[in-house]
């Protein structure tokens, strides 16, 4: 990747809507996990767009996000990129949750205030139901 390249921003989640067959035999990607497998000295972000939210890659840390909401549509907020590396290397690892076998483990639901909490949201209000943020968490420290 040369220092000008753009990288443009994606979803995880595959359904392509009014198309039912557009999904893998697993369904479609319910959550993300995005392991850092090393820290680059500069740049290498990775940005959430919607909600305006930045990771910094540092070794051995992951994210996780769902990709899609309890109704089974696409969560708007996962759209995400990765800054140019500027100096160093960068190496990640992604796994990909999909649908099958997880519908006892994060069951469906029609209502949309329903949502989980997104990278960056920590001082947001929280979810009116089913939060899944341990209660015990207050900001970044968990008891």
């Amino acid at each position: 990747m040369e220092l000008a390249d753009i990288v443009t921003s994606i979803f995880d989640s595959i359904k392509v809507y009014g198309n039912s067959n557009s999904t893998s035999e697993n369904g479609d990607i319910i959550a993300t996990v995005l392991f850092y497998l090393s820290t680059p000295e500069k740049g290498g972000y990775t940005v959430f767009t919607d909600v305006k939210t930045v990771a910094k890659p540092t070794k051995n840390d992951a994210l996780f996000w769902y990709t899609l909401l309890r109704s089974g549509d696409r969560d708007q907020r996962t759209r995400h990129a990765s800054c140019p590396v500027l100096l160093g290397d960068k190496w990640t690892s992604n796994c990909f949750v999909h649908e099958k076998s997880e519908e006892f483990i994060r069951p469906c639901g029609l209502d949309p205030s329903i949502q989980e909490r997104y990278v960056g949201d920590l001082g947001g209000p929280e979810p009116r139901k089913y939060p899944n943020i341990s209660p015990y968490c207050k900001g970044l420290y968990c008891e």
